[in-house]
């Protein structure tokens, strides 16, 4: 294929992939309450100026030039419709009062303390009343408390609950996480806690193909359990072969972070290309037969789609097969250089295009940046050493392929994390010949389990290299400085790091003087932001939140504590209402109230607030999204009878009070 039709399949389609993409990206953050039909409007107008220039483009280059611009237009207002097409879908306005639903069940129960929490696609709501049906059709995350009684709950199972579903909380303020956005991305519109006597379950009598792809999973599960491994090998095998992660302690993904190894854990891009080197391998007598080399690769993806319904079809799992399919068929029809790159930016477009909101999930942003930093860097660092002996070679294309990731993915690790693995290299030197070990050894396990000594032989093996593995990642974690914590990025500085990033690489492709003083310039400028952050702290702050009254400075969180709830912090007096220690309380003679700025009512208080009046000259109350109905209606109540300003913690999880 000549270079010509190379950069008509290369450039066009990276570049209306980042108009896409911005579009996404600006219109949430900038334009997120435009209209739709404006914005299909103003789309259709640049739709229809395409008309005339692709008749005529490969005529005249000006007019082909124009055609360009105005296609990258219409990607990025697509990209704005699509994404407020689809947050449309996923905001509702919930119900304030409670109210009997149908749902069926996305996602199997994970046990959450004394708790379930399953993902609920709610179908409907039921008016009590007149027993109107009214369809819903959006996402919840529901809690229950953990009850023996119920039996199993499978995907696709039915619920009908009676509850009150709210939107869900935002606290960057106190925890410095926007919970709602997160659910949001998800696709996730409300949460809601039922009790199990407000529930009634029901088996679906047909299963999804999700459910069928997460019961073959469990099925996996129960085997591994049969085997008699260690609990964390367990835990590790289940977690790297089929994705179940349910059973990984904290322990065990702290110890693979600070190594620099957590990707291990989560199937990705990684175990697919391992598992399509082994079975290439094992096919490699297919190719000496006439179209071998795209029976074999049909071959391979085929197995691949297996595995990843067997894995529970999960979107890294989905994501990662669909990038490494193309790659194969790309590989048939486009320069194989090029091959890479052309399934992975048509694997984000076609994502994109589906579903606008993974362009904001951190795995989603994590992946792709590391597959085209490897795609980027990974020729220049495996150049810088030329070695002949096998072994060194494949030592050191381990360590480029590693660094490449890293150093692409950096200023997202240090945005979203704040922390950076130091031993980075020398951990992935060590899992990657582990992984295809104990990837090879679980489908070999499965595969010949049911021999009596080959089967038995693979499992011992499968967990001698699985203990190995985790014997070698607690050792790294427990060297010294092995983890350094506490480098807080923000938005523009990761941005400048990317800068500097393609600076590096335009300087290793052109030589060019002036991008070394660009670089230098980011680099300034990424340390005078963080020196100016670090002198120009923020004021410490009180927040009533989790039914308590926390001290925050800067990244520091502190609970503090009271015997009667009173607080005196700073000029201000707090009262945390949680109990029922100032019920019936009378003052002393020649006693006076005491002052109480705010007055936080939570979960568990007993009394009403005209008998505190009587101990308290309150000035301002607060009310807590764990307070029962019946005790939110009544203060409230109160509150105006008395002339009292009351605030409610509802949409946000927190009150903030600036000292």
């Amino acid at each position: 294929m000549d270079n010509k039709k190379l950069l008509l399949i290369r450039y066009p389609l990276f570049r209306l992939t980042v108009f896409l993409a911005a579009g996404i990206f600006f219109f949430d953050r900038f334009l997120s309450e435009t209209k739709a039909s404006l914005l299909l409007f103003i789309l259709l107008s640049f739709f229809f100026l395409l008309i005339p220039l692709a008749i005529f483009k490969y005529r005249r280059y000006v007019l082909s030039c124009w055609f360009g611009v105005i296609a990258s237009i219409c990607f990025f207002f697509m990209g704005g419709l699509l994404l407020l097409n689809e947050k449309n879908n996923r905001n509702y306005t919930w119900n304030d009062n409670e109210c009997l639903y149908y749902g069926i069940f996305d996602t199997a129960p994970e046990v959450k303390g004394k708790t379930l929490s399953a993902v609920v696609r709610v179908i409907g709501s039921m008016n009590g009343r007149d027993s109107s049906f009214t369809a819903v059709n959006r996402d919840i995350l529901l809690y229950w408390i953990n009850d023996s009684t119920v039996g199993d709950i499978d995907v696709g199972d039915k619920v009908l609950f009676k509850s009150r579903i709210s939107v869900p909380g935002s606290d960057v303020d106190f925890m410095g996480f926007d919970y709602r956005r997160f659910l949001l991305v998800k696709g996730i519109s409300g949460t809601s806690f039922s009790f199990p006597s407000n529930m009634i379950f029901e088996k679906s009598e047909s299963m999804s193909v999700r459910s069928l792809a997460l019961n073959c999973r469990n099925k996996i599960v129960g085997l591994f359990e049969k085997w008699n491994l260690d609990e964390d090998n367990r835990a590790v095998i289940s977690a790297l072969a089929i994705g179940d992660k349910s059973e990984l302690t904290a322990e065990l993904k702290y110890m693979y972070s600070a190594a620099g190894t957590s990707h291990v854990l989560a199937l990705s891009g990684l175990h697919i290309g391992i598992l399509s080197a082994i079975l290439y391998i094992l096919l490699w007598p297919v190719k000496k037969i006439r179209y071998g080399d795209f029976i074999q690769s049909f071959i391979v993806v085929l197995m691949l789609w297996v595995f990843a319904f067997v894995s529970g079809l999960s979107p890294s799992v989905v994501r990662a097969v669909t990038m490494c399919s193309l790659y194969f068929f790309a590989s048939l029809f486009v320069e194989n250089r090029l091959s890479g790159l052309y399934s992975l930016v048509l694997t984000a477009f076609l994502m994109l295009v589906y579903q606008p909101f993974y362009l904001f999930d951190i795995s989603f942003q994590l992946s792709f940046i590391a597959v085209f930093s490897i795609i980027l860097f990974f020729p220049f660092f495996n150049s810088l050493l030329k070695v002949d002996n096998r072994i060194a070679k494949y030592v050191w294309g381990m360590i480029s392929v590693s660094m490449s990731a890293q150093l692409g993915t950096m200023p997202l690790v240090l945005y979203y994390f704040g922390s950076f693995p130091t031993y980075f290299i020398f951990a992935n030197i060590i899992v990657s010949p582990l992984a295809v070990c104990i990837l090879f050894f679980s489908l070999a396990s499965l595969s010949l389990a049911w021999l009596p000594y080959i089967g038995n032989f693979c499992v011992c093996a499968l967990n001698l290299f699985t203990g190995l593995l985790n014997d070698s990642m607690r050792y790294i974690c427990g060297l010294y400085g092995s983890q350094i914590k506490s480098i807080h990025v923000n938005e523009f500085q990761m941005l400048i790091m990317f800068v500097l990033i393609i600076c590096a690489y335009s300087y290793i492709r052109n030589k060019r003087p002036c991008l070394i003083i660009l670089s230098l310039f980011c680099l300034n400028l990424i340390f005078g932001i963080g020196y100016y952050r670090m002198i120009d702290k923020e004021s410490p702050s009180l927040f009533l939140a989790w039914s308590g009254l926390y001290l925050k400075n800067g990244d520091d969180r502190v609970l503090l504590t009271s015997n009667n709830g009173i607080y005196s912090v700073d000029s201000y007096n707090i009262g945390v209402m949680n109990n029922d220690y100032w019920r019936n309380k009378r003052l002393k003679r020649g006693e006076d109230k005491l002052e109480l700025d705010y007055t936080y009512f939570c979960r568990g208080f007993k009394g009403d607030l005209k008998s505190l009046t009587q101990i308290f000259c309150i000035k301002k109350v607060v009310l807590d999204s764990s307070l029962s109905d019946y005790y939110r209606i009544m203060i409230k109540k109160q509150c105006l009878e008395l002339n009292i300003p009351f605030s409610e913690i509802s949409n946000q999880a927190s009150y903030k009070i600036v000292l």
